[in-house]
């Protein structure tokens, strides 16, 4: 198999030159810290406390005081602070930049509430209606059956579909509400648990131009786009891949995630266009995370425009228009720099009661494409359990869940969902 990648590989260096010049320059985002008062009430696990800020978006609380409410003490030696809650401890030191785990304002250090939380053992729940929050102990009532421990040598490839911030859409009708986010989070860490990596297909700005509705989480701040960060936080340091699966993922009137962006139909001109992709990786970047693929929406692309994905990005998921290789792992160079594609042979879960893609999962080892398919997170929302008991969280993920079928088959098929650079 490694054999015939590599052959299929050697035979992607064409001639063809695109040069860099033909396209915008791409501008990092400044590497600075936004602070604002967030004034998220909070309730921890031995008290109560008004004092958040964000930062870039994300929510963080004073050191001290929060560590205190966990019933855990804080020992500073120099500039390194010792935090020990529940017999666990780890040490921070403050930072600048995006995302600091710990930062000094108005000389006094503030923790984000993700490292806060996560770090020992806890989660953390808003109410975005009430502008408050809780933090609990969290447990996973399945996590037994839901441990592989056996790493196999051969690689799948798995992305989760259409995350976007619509949660607070004026209609109500967003997929990712809070409840539906905490419900993501638990998926990565059952992933995570189970040693499979995967990949997140993110929107970066969701819009609803029929309701006058954008939502841009890298730049609009509330509490469920800091909640919204916090599990993309969650995903990205268990297994997790961030990718951007185009800017708005739409056009005209059509909403995020139904709508096209690119494509022959797309009303944007080039210049637009790549401004797009620029504007998509600077998001990404705002927000501390480094993008590890662009997709187009619906897989809509020309030749020209997967050229210019080409410039911006080191992976395009997408299949690779030469029809000989679009079924296998593969990369182009092109435009002078390596540029992988990942297809998806195995296409994706269509709804709740579609089995097919099991059999396609086999379909792609017996005609030795690469095994690889997606997945819309929201399928699950009813596989997974939720409630908290005696001021804890616990959870559980049915194994009728699409998530957990399509884990399972793929180990018992020998493979391990993986990255396309390993």
């Amino acid at each position: 198999m490694k054999k015939m990648i590599l052959a299929m590989i050697l035979a992607l260096i064409t001639v063809q030159n695109i040069q860099a010049a033909d396209y915008m320059p791409y501008t990092p985002p400044e590497n600075t810290a936004e602070v604002k008062i967030a004034g998220v009430s909070m309730t921890y696990p031995k008290g109560e406390s008004g004092d958040s800020i964000f930062i870039n978006g994300r929510l963080y609380v004073p050191l001290a005081e929060g560590v205190k409410l966990m019933g855990g003490e804080v020992k500073q030696t120099g500039t390194i602070y010792k935090i020990t809650i529940d017999g666990r401890f780890t040490f921070l030191s403050p930072e600048n930049g995006r995302a600091p785990k710990l930062t000094l304002y108005g000389g006094k250090p503030y923790i984000s509430l993700y490292t806060l939380a996560e770090s020992f053992g806890y989660c953390f729940k808003p109410d975005v209606k009430t502008n408050t929050g809780v933090i609990m102990k969290e447990k996973c009532l399945n996590a037994r059956e839901s441990l592989y421990y056996a790493k196999s040598p051969k690689s799948a490839y798995i992305r989760l579909e259409d995350i976007t911030a619509d949660g607070m859409r004026p209609s109500g009708k967003g997929k990712y509400s809070v409840d539906m986010l905490e419900k993501l989070r638990f998926m990565a860490e059952y992933m995570h648990a189970r040693k499979q990596e995967y990949y997140i297909a993110w929107v970066p700005v969701y819009a609803c131009p029929k309701e006058n509705y954008w939502n841009d989480v890298s730049a609009d701040t509330s509490l469920y786009n800091a909640y919204f960060i916090y599990v993309l936080d969650y995903m990205t340091e268990h297994g997790g891949h961030m990718g951007l699966h185009g800017y708005t993922h739409q056009y005209g009137n059509e909403e995020s995630c139904i709508g096209y962006e690119w494509g022959r139909d797309t009303p944007y001109n080039q210049n637009e266009q790549q401004r797009r992709m620029i504007m998509a990786r600077q998001c990404c970047e705002r927000l501390g995370y480094e993008a590890e693929f662009f997709e187009f929406p619906h897989y809509g692309a020309d030749s020209a425009q997967l050229n210019m994905a080409e410039h911006y990005f080191d992976a395009i998921y997408q299949p690779y228009p030469d029809k000989r290789l679009e079924n296998s792992l593969t990369y182009t160079e092109r435009s002078g720099r390596r540029v992988f594609y990942i297809p998806t042979p195995a296409d994706y879960v269509h709804n709740t009661e579609d089995d097919t893609v099991y059999t396609k999962m086999e379909g792609c080892v017996k005609d030795g494409c690469a095994l690889s398919l997606y997945f819309h997170p929201v399928l699950d929302s009813e596989r997974i359990s939720v409630k908290t008991e005696n001021g804890e969280r616990l959870w559980a993920y049915s194994a009728q869940g699409a998530l957990p079928r399509i884990t399972d088959k793929a180990v018992n098929m020998g493979y391990a969902f993986t990255t396309f650079g390993r």
